[in-house]
């Protein structure tokens, strides 16, 4: 109980702290589908677009018992990516399982985005990455 009570604050927080998950909640501007087709893998990802000048965020949430090892996934942008949050931490009585904090995105086109990453996404896990 007490990982899950951490993992709904630091959720919370995050929220509060982070305009893109909430400025834009009534706006269709706000929202776009990275993966939303993937029903092989269930995995799904989306950005969150805040207002100009807010860094977007991207999640990514693997809805299986198996770790996705080598999951590429479409960015934004290249370049970091931090892991903001992973539901798989340890704190939150997870495996600990990641990207060591984030990612290097490259140009590589994927998903309509015009770059792209390598993620290992925990089973039963949602990450939560913002551009640095």
């Amino acid at each position: 109980n007490s990982g899950l009570r951490r993992l709904v604050r630091d959720l919370n927080t995050l929220y509060r702290a982070t305009p893109a998950l909430h400025v834009r909640d009534c706006e269709t501007e706000g929202f776009s589908w990275i993966v939303g087709d993937d029903a092989a893998q269930s995995v799904f990802a989306w950005l969150r677009h805040g207002l100009p000048g807010d860094p977007d965020v991207v999640v990514v949430c693997n809805f299986t018992p198996v770790e996705r090892d080598a999951y590429r996934v479409g960015l934004p942008a290249p370049g970091k990516w931090r892991e903001v949050l992973n539901s798989d931490a340890e704190i939150y009585g997870g495996g600990n399982r990641g990207n060591m904090g984030g990612v290097d995105a490259t140009a590589v086109p994927s998903h309509g985005q015009p770059a792209s990453a390598t993620l290992r996404l925990p089973p039963l896990s949602c990450l939560y990455l913002v551009k640095d």
